[in-house]
């Protein structure tokens, strides 16, 4: 009986080593974070007086409503989906 305690004890401090040096590696290797991929733009072609009136999100789409027309964007593909104009 007594060495099942003094076995036991051992493998205690042992696996309490264990932790402290898993603790130390797991500080001194940090992971790099990704890098942030860049913004990209998309131009609408509008006039420079154009003003928006509303925009709607609605999950990856984005509509755009001006005076002259509507603008569905996919904002996933950064791309323009279709436009749909007003009369003359």
């Amino acid at each position: 009986m007594l060495r099942v305690v003094y076995i036991m004890g051992v493998i205690l401090v042992l696996l309490f080593l264990a932790l402290i040096a898993t603790i130390i590696w797991k500080a001194n290797t940090r992971s790099v974070p990704p890098p942030v991929p860049p913004v990209q733009t998309l131009g609408l072609g509008l006039p420079q007086d154009t003003g928006i009136r509303s925009a709607t999100l609605d999950g990856d789409r984005l509509v755009i409503t001006t005076a002259r027309e509507v603008i569905v964007v996919d904002i996933r593909k950064n791309a323009i989906l279709s436009r749909i104009e007003a009369g003359p």
